[in-house]
C-alpha cells in the first residue's frame, strides 16, 4: 500500500525529525567552516547543550535555563519529560503519570528546590497523552514555593494549592 508524503511525515515522531534536522544543520555549518577537529567538537557540544536545554527563549539567562534543566532532570526518572520550553513561563511536558496525586509531590518538590536556588518563573507542567495531546496541566508559582520553603505553608497546603490549579 502506498502512503502519501503527509502520512509518512505524520508517522515520524517529532523528536526524530528535530534530531535529524539539527544533525543536518550542524553538519552543514561544520562543513562550511572548514573541518578542524576543534570546530567539530564545539559543534557537538553545542548540539548536546540544545538537546538538554529544551526550547529556551533568547531573553532567558543561563542561570535560569540551568535551573529549569535541573528540574527536568529531577522529575524525568519518574515522569519521563518528553520536551520542555522556557520563555515567559517554564513548561515541562511529560508522559508518565500514575495520577495527579502522585505527580504533585514530584513536581512540587522539584520546583521548590529550584525556586530555593533563585528560579523566579511560573511553571506549567503538562501531562501529555499517548498522542502527545495535553491531558492536564497544573501551575507552580514562585510565591507558593517560597511560602512553603519559608514555613508559612505546610507541605499539604502547598500541594493543595498546586492541585487546585489543575486545568
Amino acid at each position: 500500500m502506498k502512503r502519501n508524503i503527509s502520512e509518512t511525515i505524520e508517522s515520524v515522531p517529532r523528536r526524530s525529525v528535530l534530531t535529524i534536522g539539527a544533525t543536518v544543520g550542524i553538519g552543514t555549518v561544520a562543513g562550511c567552516l572548514g573541518g578542524t577537529d576543534e570546530s567539530d567538537e564545539n559543534a557537538e557540544e553545542e548540539a548536546g547543550d540544545d538537546d538538554q536545554r529544551g526550547d529556551v527563549g533568547t531573553d532567558v539567562s543561563a542561570e535560569t535555563s540551568a535551573l529549569a534543566a535541573e528540574m527536568v532532570e529531577a522529575i524525568d526518572d519518574d515522569l519521563s519529560v518528553l520536551k520542555w520550553q522556557l520563555h515567559d513561563m517554564f513548561v515541562p511536558q511529560y508522559t508518565d503519570s500514575a495520577d495527579m496525586d502522585g505527580d504533585i509531590p514530584i513536581l512540587g518538590d522539584a520546583y521548590a528546590d529550584i525556586v530555593d536556588q533563585g528560579f523566579d518563573r511560573r511553571a506549567m507542567p503538562t501531562l501529555l497523552d499517548d498522542n502527545e495531546i495535553p491531558d492536564f496541566m497544573v501551575f507552580l508559582e514562585p510565591e507558593w514555593a517560597t511560602a512553603y520553603l519559608d514555613g508559612d505553608w505546610s507541605k499539604e497546603e502547598y500541594y493543595a494549592e498546586i492541585e487546585a490549579s489543575k486545568h
